[in-house]
């Protein structure tokens, strides 16, 4: 494993509710209540699993590329080549992580009730389309006011 793939892994793994594991074409996955939210290979890719929109919203804005295996699918990747990349590595696994926690309020499972989502999704620094779509479609499970 890469320095930064290190990074990337030492990060994610502090977050509420993340589990790694080692993931089966190599590297490590991280899982949220028992569902994969992504993987780093140790040759620095990160592989996102996200909504079809989200992943086509991340390849327009140029946070990611269509799955370097799986093109057309709702995966997307990100190359970490170096130090530099570790940032926007975290930043679209970050999404993906608000993304499956904002499912599971939904069904009333909460695994960081103290975490105010619609701040973190602020502080991250999406383009708008990615912000907005992530308010829009979770309205009913996080207070949408921008922070004060």
């Amino acid at each position: 494993m890469t320095t930064s793939t290190e990074r990337i892994v030492s990060v994610a793994s502090q977050w509420p509710g993340v589990e790694t594991a080692p993931h089966r074409f190599g590297g490590t996955e991280f899982l949220v209540a028992d569902k994969e939210i992504g993987h780093v290979h140790h040759a620095g890719i990160l592989d996102l699993a996200i909504t079809r929109r989200v992943r086509d919203l991340l390849i327009e804005t140029g946070l990611g590329e269509p799955h370097h295996v799986l093109p057309d699918s709702a995966w997307v990747t990100y190359r970490i080549h170096d130090e530099d990349d570790v940032d926007g590595a975290l930043q679209i696994l970050r999404l993906a992580y608000l993304w499956r926690l904002l499912s599971l309020r939904r069904r009333d499972m909460d695994i960081d009730p103290r975490l105010d989502v619609g701040t973190d999704l602020t502080i991250l620094g999406l383009p708008a389309e990615i912000d907005r779509l992530t308010r829009d479609t979770f309205t009913d499970v996080f207070d949408t006011r921008a922070p004060a």
